[in-house]
Formats: C-alpha cells, structure tokens, sequence
C-alpha cells in the first residue's frame, strides 16, 4: 500500500515538472513589430511601429494563393520616447513583442534635435530589444516608408528597410549599417557615421498599370561629434564606395570619351596617416579590380584602366573637398589618425575633431585592374599617340 501510494506521488510529481509550456500563447495572439520610426514634431516625440501579418511567409513554401499581406502603422506622441510608446499601449489589441525588429529609421528633424540618444537610453534597458537591427534616415513620411511594398505580394521582410544587405551585394553604393555600428562609430573619438538615407520613389515601378511606390537608399547623412552635419544623394558623394572594405561590385563610367562601362570589384582602401612638421598628413590607396560590362568602342585595356583610376581618384578627392567645405571629415581621416597616433591627436583635436586643410590630404593612389570582359573579349585598338597619357 505504502509503496502504491509512492508511486502515485511520484507520477503526480513527474506530471507537474513535465506539464509543458503552459503559459505558452499562440503567434495569433502576439503583435510583432517589425520596424519603429522615430519622428520630432512641434516638439513631441512622434513614434511609428510598422506591424505585419505573418502570412504570406508560410504561404511562400506552399502552392497557396499569395494575397498582399497586411501591414498595420501605429502612432504615438509624447513627451519623450518613452511617453510615447506608452501611448500606444493605450490602444494595441494584444500583447507587443519588441524582438524581430528589423529596422529603426530616424527623420531628419529628430536627429538634428539630439533624440537618437534618448532612444537608445531606453531601448537599452529593455531585455527584448536587439542591436542587430538596420538603421536608417530619412525625411520622407514615415507612414509612406513604413507602408511601400514589393512587387509582386513579397513580404516586406524583403525590401530595403527590412534586407538592405541584399540588395548591397549587387550594387554596391550607400553601405547599409547595422545600430551596433552606428553606435560604435558614433561614439568612437573623431569619429563619423555614414548613416544611409532612406527615400520613396513613386514613378519607377508600377504593378497592374498602378503605381506602386518603392523604397531606395540614395543619400548619406553625415553624423560627426555625435551632430548631424548634413545629407547629400549619392552623386555627390559617390566617393565614399571606395573607401568602405564592404563594397562587392560597383558601377563606374569614366568621364570624357565614352569607352567603357565598368563594374568595379571588392576595392582594398587603406588610410596612412603621419606626421609632417608637426601637422597630420594623409595618404590614400585604394586597389581594385573588375571588368568590361559594357564596351562602346574598341579601346586598349591599359587605357580603360588609367581612366577608371582617374575616375575614382577625382570622385576620392570631391569628397574630400566637399567635407572641408562643411566642416566634415567624410573619409574618416581623423579617427584613423587618433587610432596612430593618439597622444599627438588628443594634443592636435579641437572639441574633440582634427582640423584638416586642403594640404593634408597629400596623395591619393588608385591601381586598377580589368580582369576581363565578362564572356566577350575585351576588343582593342591599337595604342596611338593620343592614348599615352
């Protein structure tokens, strides 16, 4: 009897420890967020969540009829980031789950106003949140950014805001960032983000003989001392693709004659700074290879590659020259110069920025390699007099 009743208990006990998740929802019941805005307006805090509905995504690895799956944008305001969100509260249905957020976007106007750290001081105290999140600019309506879709039903897992890396890998131009490294940037001495700009564009694309906007990075906002500097699209600051080690492959065509398209490969930057009577001095070099993607006439190989150098050695120095005339230092010379010579930076820096001039960028040295023509060959001409320059 006595060991019946030990048994009992026993399974009794092993029911209780291995009942499961009991207080497990369904994914029906939980609200995800997916992307949070960040906007500053009469000054309030004005807060978006773009919310999805997960159906499509299941729908994909089935024969299932796609339907455009839903997207819901809440708004809130208030005093801070904070009060804000709790506004929101006040109205969601169900339980909100901060943990697949894929990407923060932050306007123009709440940058300028010094908000991102609020953010950040609260998002850092939260356990759900993640740093691995995409981080984007813009000052384009929230609502449209959160609400532009894909073509053809895809999930907006897929755009830009959500996969920008993507996207990256085929045209390489405007660097997505991940907030862990808008955070570490910022935050480094002399240091500067390149933080890419988000914008819609409504006339490219059209599904069904209807417009369907679409989201596009085209511009880079400068944030230097923790500041916002300024914004500028792509054209005048195509420089900066030869200075980031993340670039894939890029489109260049030199100017003047028009000889050649070129996509240029994996370029190789290296920053060297010294010192020259006292004062910081800089050298680039950028390697970097690629091929003839499309060819207007026939020109020598060595001849594509002399102009592609030239090229991006013009594009390097615009750069550079544009930062100096706003007071940013767009190719990132002062924190490479802290980082070799940090007892002579801290002596140097002025509120915590290295002054630069035109003189102290020395050389720029660009080496160019054409590889190939793809599956054509590269069809040449005969080197004249005209060509040796």
């Amino acid at each position: 009897m006595v060991r019946t009743k030990r048994m009992i208990a026993v399974v009794l006990a092993a029911s209780i420890l291995l009942g499961g998740c009991w207080n497990a929802r369904d994914i029906e019941q939980l609200i995800y967020i997916d992307a949070i805005g960040v906007d500053y307006v009469n000054h309030k805090v004005v807060v978006y969540l773009q919310i999805l509905g997960f159906s499509n995504i299941a729908k994909k690895e089935s024969n299932t009829q796609l339907t455009r799956e839903p997207v819901s944008v809440a708004k809130g305001e208030g005093d801070t980031y904070v009060s804000a969100i709790y506004q929101i509260y006040t109205t969601t249905q169900q339980r909100l789950i901060w943990s697949h957020v894929h990407s923060i976007v932050f306007t123009e106007r709440a940058l300028k106003h010094g908000k991102f750290d609020q953010v950040m001081d609260a998002l850092d105290r939260y356990q759900e949140f993640r740093y691995s999140v995409w981080s984007f600019a813009t000052k384009e309506s929230l609502e449209d950014v959160f609400n532009a879709r894909p073509i053809l039903g895809i999930s907006v897992l897929y755009s830009q805001l959500a996969d920008p890396k993507d996207i990256y890998g085929q045209f390489s131009y405007i660097r997505p960032l991940l907030l862990f490294r808008v955070i570490s940037e910022r935050n480094e001495p002399n240091g500067v983000v390149r933080l890419p700009f988000l914008s819609v564009e409504k006339k490219p694309w059209t599904e069904n003989k209807k417009p369907l906007p679409q989201l596009k990075i085209n511009e880079i906002c400068f944030l230097q001392n923790k500041e916002l500097k300024g914004c500028f699209p792509h054209e005048q600051v195509a420089g900066v693709r030869w200075l980031e080690k993340e670039t894939r492959r890029t489109l260049l065509k030199p100017k003047g004659k028009e000889t050649a398209l070129l996509v240029m490969e994996n370029p190789l930057p290296k920053i060297i700074p010294s010192l020259e009577g006292g004062r910081p001095a800089f050298r680039v070099s950028i390697k970097t290879s690629g091929y003839v993607t499309q060819l207007f006439q026939p020109t020598p190989i060595t001849l594509l590659e002399k102009d592609a150098a030239r090229q991006i050695e013009a594009e390097v120095r615009s750069l550079y020259e544009r930062g100096l005339k706003l007071g940013v230092d767009t190719l990132g010379l002062g924190h490479s110069f802290y980082r070799r010579f940090p007892r002579e930076w801290h002596h140097l820096n002025q509120e915590g920025v290295l002054p630069l001039t035109p003189d102290s960028l020395k050389s720029i040295e660009v080496e160019v390699k054409i590889t190939d023509g793809g599956i054509s060959k590269v069809r040449q001409r005969k080197t004249g007099a005209d060509d040796r320059r």
